[in-house]
């Protein structure tokens, strides 16, 4: 089988880019582990304008933004929602104060409260907090549908994959039976492990998150305080996350899951009881200076990145995706907070 790219994972990075590749007339075939490693299966697919203890705007967000909006919304997996960031204390309540004084952040808060209720008299927000404009993208069903699009193709592989078993060299890159112009290494927190490009300044990190089915009426917001709730319905929420920087892997722990729980629970001014249906642990693909890594490796000119788009990845993906897509198609510079090449190898 003859290729252009052969695209290693099939999680938001992969998907996308593939996306933007077949747009562009290009072929590709992808090879994937069936999302066992896929930081995406765990990411909630949250759009939140303000974010961090500092409520800080997200670099380049409206630009992000507007083309994640503008992508998602074409693939049916766009969803417009707010977000009640509810402050966790008078710190960082002056802090949402002073942000709707700044030209760039007022178009995002549509709302600031000062006291508990001014919502809803169902949540613990006592110092009041933040109703934002954001989204939700449906990440599983997104995957799902490229997924089932790229095996329709005959485009996908499924299987493990190991950097040792690709051959590259001056015609191209040889896996398997696939024969392709050049090897794409989409394969999240994996590349910080093995592989061409391990020497990159990688800070992955777990995250777990439950799906629970709770005994509080759903709200028409996300909610975000230290984490965050995401309403599915019918009494239906799922929510997370967490962050740790060992025990790198995909086994959700107890430990954790109590405390996303009790998160849950401090939410909401009253006792609300939970069942547990769904537990999953993923890993970020966390770089050092939180920018993604997109280009060429430095001495492999057929080996790419497309990588490290961390926990704002929903928001950087889509126009990432169509940046990276432009530079292997039509040579396009990437922007040099981006490009792999801001990390020379030793």
């Amino acid at each position: 089988m003859q290729v252009d790219f052969l695209i290693v994972g099939q999680g938001l990075a992969g998907s996308l880019l593939a996306k933007e590749l077949l747009r562009r007339g290009r072929t590709v075939h992808i090879v994937d582990d069936g999302w066992k490693s896929a930081a995406s299966q765990v990411a909630a697919g949250l759009m939140t304008p303000l974010t961090g203890r500092r409520f800080t705007l997200t670099k380049d967000y409206p630009e992000l933004y507007a083309a994640a909006k503008r992508r998602l919304t074409v693939l049916g997996v766009f969803r417009l929602t707010e977000v009640y960031r509810m402050f966790v204390d008078e710190e960082q309540r002056a802090r949402g104060l002073k942000r709707t004084e700044c030209t760039s952040c007022r178009p995002f808060i549509t709302r600031l409260t000062a006291r508990r209720g001014e919502v809803d008299g169902d949540l613990n927000d006592e110092f009041g907090g933040a109703l934002m404009e954001g989204a939700w993208v449906d990440l599983p069903r997104m995957l799902t549908d490229i997924r089932q699009e790229l095996q329709a193709a005959a485009c996908l592989t499924e299987a493990a994959f190991d950097p040792a078993d690709a051959v590259v060299d001056a015609e191209g890159v040889t896996w398997r039976q696939v024969h392709a112009g050049a090897i794409i290494y989409c394969d999240g927190y994996k590349s910080a492990l093995r592989g061409p490009f391990k020497y990159l300044p990688w800070q992955p990190a777990k995250g777990e998150a439950v799906t629970l089915r709770a005994s509080v009426a759903d709200k028409p917001f996300i909610l975000n305080r230290e984490g965050w709730a995401l309403p599915l319905g019918q009494g239906v929420w799922r929510t997370g996350t967490n962050w740790q920087w060992d025990q790198l892997n995909e086994t959700p722990t107890e430990p954790q899951k109590d405390k996303l729980v009790r998160r849950f629970q401090s939410y909401f001014g009253q006792e609300v009881q939970v069942d547990v249906t769904a537990h999953v642990a993923g890993v970020r693909p966390c770089t050092a200076d939180n920018h993604p890594f997109m280009g060429t490796h430095p001495r492999q000119g057929r080996t790419h990145l497309f990588n490290g788009l961390g926990p704002r990845g929903t928001v950087w993906a889509p126009l990432m995706a169509d940046e990276m897509a432009a530079y292997l198609c039509e040579g396009t510079a990437l922007r040099k907070e981006c490009n792999l090449a801001r990390f020379p190898a030793a």
